[in-house]
């Protein structure tokens, strides 16, 4: 059965558990809907009311919640670069950038040499948080799979075999070679920045135009908005070509391979495993005993859920906030912080 370990008010006992993973373990996170909250709502249900209405026979219905599904998320894109310290567009934001400069702290600080100076993020967000910190933050490299090798054409194309490619850099006087931190970006449900192109899929931050009041009358420019984003929608109706039912199954490839590297560590953080997929990939790798799941519960109520999803697995252990607190993005990100070198977790 699953381990459910109570944070510290001081979060020091939490700090030291996760620091012998992150020293010692091949690091992946998983961070679903809940990092992104308040500026953009968690999914809560929407699979299951998009099912709903899919077995009822109204598959018009369907497309319409699918709609303003991606509406509330496409809306917050524009405004990530304009808004107001005081907006929660704002600070979520800082949340992300800071959490990828941690990240990057934390692989440079590594002691093991053996191990690679390298981390996955797996996300099923549609959303760009993660992009956008990135472009705030030049330090940090962060391989999205697309090939942005010098050319003429203005298309990055999709490259997912580049995920997992190492970066040194070399002296100039004795060319001793040093890995540089890289943290790859897994977007298991594709993003509003992917578009297909003939069998291929390529990197397109522009949003698509948004519909009129008069096109969303019409349910087939509405199926047209939806088909031109490359987004695996919350249904069982998932795909709309062959070429994103085989990126689809790709992506949870990469996912599954990740978990079963040796003394490989998962740590969650807004995901709530109502994907059945990954929640089978996740209790497959764990049969793999050096392999360990953390869960970052948000609330104290919640880690009674995840223990019960993984009532079976051993290696598996839910970090819960004391009764009446929380672990939001922020105090996860003081957790990262507290492992690095020199920190005083005890402050």
């Amino acid at each position: 059965m699953a381990d459910i370990l109570s944070v510290s008010a001081d979060d020091e006992n939490a700090s030291k558990f996760l620091e012998s993973y992150v020293q010692s373990g091949s690091i992946n996170f998983l961070i679903g809907s809940g990092a992104s909250f308040p500026a953009i709502a968690t999914a809560g249900d929407i699979e299951a009311e998009i099912d709903e209405l899919l077995v009822a026979g109204d598959a018009e219905g369907a497309s319409r919640r699918c709609l303003a599904f991606v509406e509330e998320i496409d809306a917050i894109h524009g405004k990530m670069a304009t808004v107001e310290e005081d907006d929660p567009i704002h600070g979520v934001v800082e949340s992300y950038k800071l959490f990828l400069s941690t990240l990057d702290r934390i692989l440079f600080a590594r002691k093991n040499i053996l191990l690679p100076r390298q981390t996955t993020v797996f996300t099923t967000n549609y959303d760009m948080f993660l992009e956008h910190a990135s472009s705030l933050v030049p330090a940090v490299i962060l391989n999205d799979g697309f090939e942005r090798s010098s050319s003429l054409s203005p298309e990055f194309m999709f490259t997912p075999e580049r995920y997992f490619d190492r970066t040194y850099r070399s002296g100039p006087v004795y060319g001793h070679q040093i890995e540089i931190p890289t943290i790859n970006l897994v977007k298991l449900h594709g993003s509003l920045s992917w578009r297909r192109k003939k069998d291929s899929i390529v990197f397109d931050p522009i949003a698509v135009p948004n519909l009129s009041d008069e096109q969303k009358e019409d349910i087939s420019e509405v199926d047209g908005y939806l088909e031109k984003h490359f987004l695996i929608l919350p249904n069982f109706r998932k795909f709309h070509t062959t070429l994103m039912e085989r990126v689809y199954y790709d992506l949870l490839r990469l996912f599954s391979k990740a978990m079963d590297h040796e003394n490989s560590v998962l740590i969650t953080f807004g995901f709530s495993f109502a994907d059945e997929h990954i929640l089978d990939i996740t209790r497959r790798a764990l049969r793999n005993p050096t392999t360990q799941l953390i869960i970052v519960s948000f609330d104290h109520a919640s880690a009674a859920g995840y223990q019960a999803k993984f009532s079976k697995q051993r290696n598996v252990t839910v970090l819960a906030p004391a009764q009446g607190t929380t672990i939001d993005f922020n105090r996860l990100n003081d957790l990262l912080t507290s492992i690095l070198p020199g920190q005083d977790n005890a402050a």
